[in-house]
């Protein structure tokens, strides 16, 4: 029960910051850069979470849960993601397309590998598995 309850509230929470973030980001020239941005951020967190979560059981199982698959999960736009590049590919608006597709998938990668370095660097462990 911790563990949905903890889902419920960083859920709220996550949610509730996309949507600030959404309002407050500029759109420019019709590049959707809020999204870019929830996106690696929510890349680069979430994959902190869950190697922090491997790194040390100190963290209640519920705080792990509640952040990642409730904050992370309402905050991130994945959805979102897709839908919009299909609405730009609509638009035939091609060059947006793609940086947007290159932009959010490589960045995404690139933050989650600096979120798994980071837990990594957290805990004084190499930052690559032996």
């Amino acid at each position: 029960m911790a563990n949905v309850l903890a889902i419920l509230i960083c859920g709220f929470l996550g949610g509730s910051l996309r949507y600030w973030l959404g309002e407050v980001i500029p759109t420019g020239a019709g590049f959707p850069w809020s999204l870019v941005l929830i996106n690696l951020l929510g890349s680069g967190l979430l994959a902190w979470l869950s190697h922090a979560r491997r790194l040390t059981a100190k963290w209640p199982e519920a705080l792990t849960v509640g952040l990642g698959v409730g904050g992370v999960g309402a905050f991130t736009t994945f959805s979102t993601f897709s839908l919009t590049t299909v609405n730009l590919l609509e638009k035939q608006q091609w060059g947006l397309a793609t940086a947007y597709l290159a932009v959010t998938v490589l960045g995404g990668l690139v933050c989650s590998t600096l979120g798994v370095w980071s837990a990594r660097r957290w805990w004084g462990l190499p930052l690559v598995e032996p």
